[in-house]
């Protein structure tokens, strides 16, 4: 079983431990809160002592000053278009038309030279032993070569494909094409409702209760259920799984057989639930405001990044939180968020809670410092470790804040839900996070000879267990469509009398 595969399993039977008990008559339902803390706990496992000792795998050494200056200076020479986004593509920087071998062969070599001084991931994904048989491949492949080629044969037919088989990192780019980490996600089926109580699951089907005795997807035992609000608002549970389909895609549509059995009878009943994707909620041009929706404070924030990231904006974002202090409950709707910087959040989070300040706690940080990548400090390329110390968690908070999430929620959408996992009483609802985050400090570079743009991080991210979180991000404690779950959680909250405590 994979690391991805225990984490999720290890997820799940914590939610199962955590709803053993029956849900109050007003006020959220216990066993809610109990997976909040199960999955606070996922979500932000120890450090370890020696976790800086460990991360040395991970980190390039033996770099020296002489290649920094060399491939810096190299760098230095190609003039990056102005007034563009940092992954801006247009026809003013596209490939050019026609590219000798030799310099294709120079921009090759000058690509992995900029990888293994600049990128915080060269190491992380297997450094020279990995690397450097692939550019080798690469060059062999161009000699025989007849004559000039394009620079889009050199980005589609070498580049991409050669660096994709190492490469699952959702920030690095190559020009239009981002070699990303396969993604994670729920699938579900909302035809039954599932509730828990001493004897398991159970569900009514034709006037009939059914407790559920076990479920397979292809071929494989699963646990087979999430947790969920009802378009009534309430908390119960479906039928679901969590999973990479894009690999599991290829064994056929995702149908669920259900094993159960009538309470009292003992009739064996076996379904087969068709279990589908959930949408996200889309891109929205407003990106931060507030408003009231049936008497509960909605704050809506979908980007931390320019040019939405202004003093104006970043102040109303945090003055909405000293004024939301002492609210009952509070939604916060995160989905689509593009990510940014995450500053504004950490002072919306002071401004609320009048003094609790995240940690970071879900990542250890890394830095390399190089002339390569315009971060220099010291003579010699060095990486700086920032380890986030210790702390009593949960940090102090009286406001429910519902967070609203979904997989379009990236890079500074990552770490805010991490910020807010510090936090007691924050509920999640929605889907996973994308996972964009093993590398940060993005830097754009072009390639000098077929003006190919290349996009990378100088920061690595690493988990205190050493975990993947590209591609499979923060789980929700509550699976929900994004697409609805603004409204099922404002039915919760009405539902459950959280407003009016």
């Amino acid at each position: 079983m994979s690391r991805i595969s225990r984490l999720l399993t290890a997820a799940f039977f914590l939610l199962l431990l955590a709803t053993c008990s029956k849900p109050k008559p007003a006020g959220i339902p216990e066993h809610l809160l109990e997976i909040m803390e199960a999955n606070r706990a996922i979500a932000l496992p120890p450090f370890s002592d020696d976790f800086a000792e460990r991360t040395d795998v991970f980190l390039t050494q033996g770099l020296t000053s002489e290649e920094d200056d060399r491939i810096s200076r190299e760098r230095s020479w190609v003039a990056l278009a102005r007034g563009q986004g940092i992954r801006a593509i247009s026809s003013a920087n596209n490939p050019v038309g026609s590219i000798s071998r030799e310099d294709a062969a120079k921009d090759i070599n000058f690509l992995f030279d900029l990888m293994k001084y600049g990128y915080a991931g060269y190491q992380h994904f297997g450094g020279d032993e990995v690397f450097l048989p692939i550019r080798n491949s690469m060059l062999e492949r161009l000699e025989k070569m007849p004559g000039a080629i394009t620079g889009g044969v050199l980005l589609q037919e070498f580049l991409v494909p050669g660096l994709r088989t190492a490469i699952a990192d959702n920030h690095f780019q190559l020009h239009d094409v981002t070699l990303g980490a396969s993604g994670f996600g729920a699938r579900i089926n909302e035809e039954f409702v599932l509730y828990q109580g001493q004897g398991g699951f159970t569900t009514t089907i034709k006037n009939v209760a059914y407790r559920l005795v076990g479920a397979t997807l292809f071929g494989q035992e699963v646990d087979g259920i999430l947790p969920t609000l009802t378009r009534e608002g309430e908390a119960a549970f479906v039928f679901g799984h969590v999973a990479d389909w894009g690999q599991l895609g290829h064994l056929g549509p995702a149908r669920m057989t259900v094993h159960l059995e009538a309470v009292g009878s003992g009739e064996e009943l076996s379904l087969d639930v068709r279990l589908g994707s959930m949408a996200n909620f889309g891109r929205s041009d407003t990106v931060l405001y507030q408003y009231e929706a049936k008497g509960v404070p909605v704050v809506v924030n979908r980007t931390l990044s320019e040019p939405h990231l202004t003093n104006s904006a970043t102040g109303r974002f945090r003055e909405s939180g000293r004024s939301l202090r002492g609210s009952p409950v509070i939604v916060l709707d995160l989905r689509g968020h593009s990510g940014g910087v995450p500053g504004p959040i950490i002072s919306w989070i002071n401004a609320l809670t009048t003094g609790s300040s995240p940690s970071g706690r879900a990542f250890g940080t890394f830095d390399l410092e190089s002339r390569t990548n315009d971060n220099f400090m010291r003579t010699v390329p060095v990486w700086t470790k920032n380890i986030p110390e210790a702390s009593t968690l949960p940090l102090s908070n009286e406001s429910l804040i519902v967070v609203l999430t979904d997989n379009n929620m990236a890079s500074v959408g990552d770490l805010i839900v991490g910020y807010l996992r510090e936090l007691e009483n924050v509920l999640f609802v929605g889907t996973n996070t994308r996972g964009v985050i093993l590398t940060g400090g993005i830097k754009r570079n072009v390639l000098p000879r077929s003006n190919i743009t290349v996009v990378f991080g100088t920061q690595l991210h690493l988990r205190p267990d050493f975990s993947q979180f590209e591609g499979v991000g923060f789980l929700p404690d509550l699976w929900v469509p994004p697409t609805e779950s603004l409204e099922r959680v404002l039915a919760f909250i009405e539902r459950y009398g959280l407003a009016h405590k």
